[in-house]
């Protein structure tokens, strides 16, 4: 397979990974959990998966619970603060702010992302690729632009809403640079490991309930994990190891979209016209970051 045909792949693993993770807001709107709760959850379920897929990745040879250089540990824990933070201020500001303000601080990570891997990486965007991204985010501007309300008693949900896309940033520069050496079931495991015990605390300091009422709930918190985080985080990762952060980023702004349209199928939200418009900048300022990356 030669190199464009693997960005390819990856690049259809990355909207694969963004789908998946899109169902996040239908699980947890239907659970009769509180976000925090949904989170540990989200974490908890992961974990299983996440095993077998490392016992088959490491089967006939020995099981080494982390790469061969010792730092990478440490980056590997990062992964897990960062991304147990971000769903931490997400699901706060989501109650403190309104919900598209929270969506758009998130899904402005694509600037954090670029910006970090150019100072950090010295990954140099060009013109092109920056029209793409600033395409792509305005795209995402339109579709919560009609909702979004900022400024008065919501500026504290306001800046966790950008805490939160900060550490999402965080953690896709983390895990784009182990991608080259370590798998990306070594990477999720680690990151829902190191995850899951903090949310589990956070959740219980906030006195919420962990465990769902009914089977139903349980279903929405198997999938959720399942679904949501081993799944889509799990083809996230993988496209990470043949596609620059910067663009990755970019490319992770599908998920709006897919949250958008599973939210009408089977919350039955209604979509805008306003929103159809966001979403077809959003998908062509994606494709020119595509073109111009290649």
């Amino acid at each position: 397979m030669d190199d464009r045909s693997r960005q390819n792949l990856a690049l259809a693993a990355l909207v694969l990974g963004a789908s998946a993770t899109a169902f996040n807001p239908v699980f947890v709107r239907l659970s009769d959990l509180e976000p925090t709760a949904s989170g540990f959850h989200r974490m908890a379920w992961a974990l299983p998966v996440l095993w077998i897929w490392m016992g088959f990745e490491t089967r006939g040879r020995p099981l080494h619970s982390a790469p061969a250089r010792r730092g990478d540990r440490w980056l590997l824990a990062l992964c897990g603060l960062f991304f147990a933070a971000d769903l931490l201020a997400l699901h706060w500001s989501i109650r403190l702010t309104a919900v598209a303000n929270a969506i758009l601080f998130l899904n402005a990570q694509p600037i954090y992302v670029v910006l970090g891997a150019w100072i950090l990486f010295g990954e140099r965007p060009t013109l092109a690729f920056l029209g793409g991204v600033a395409a792509a985010l305005t795209g995402a501007l339109i579709m919560v632009g009609e909702s979004a309300a900022f400024g008065g008693d919501r500026l504290l949900g306001d800046a966790l809403g950008i805490f939160a896309g900060l550490c999402y940033g965080g953690y896709i520069l983390t895990a784009s640079r182990l991608r080259s050496r370590a798998s990306s079931a070594m990477i999720n495991t680690w990151t829902v490991s190191v995850a899951c015990p903090l949310l589990l605390v956070a959740a219980l300091l906030s006195g919420q309930p962990i465990l769902p009422g009914s089977l139903n709930g349980w279903l929405l918190m198997i999938g959720l994990g399942v679904i949501s985080q081993a799944g889509g985080q799990g083809f996230i990762v993988w496209g990470l190891a043949h596609l620059s952060a910067g663009f990755s980023s970019v490319a992770l702004l599908v998920a709006p979209i897919a949250s958008a349209l599973f939210a009408w199928v089977f919350l039955a939200e209604a979509v805008s016209h306003q929103q159809i418009i966001g979403m077809s900048v959003v998908l062509a300022g994606i494709y020119l970051a595509n073109r111009a990356r290649g």
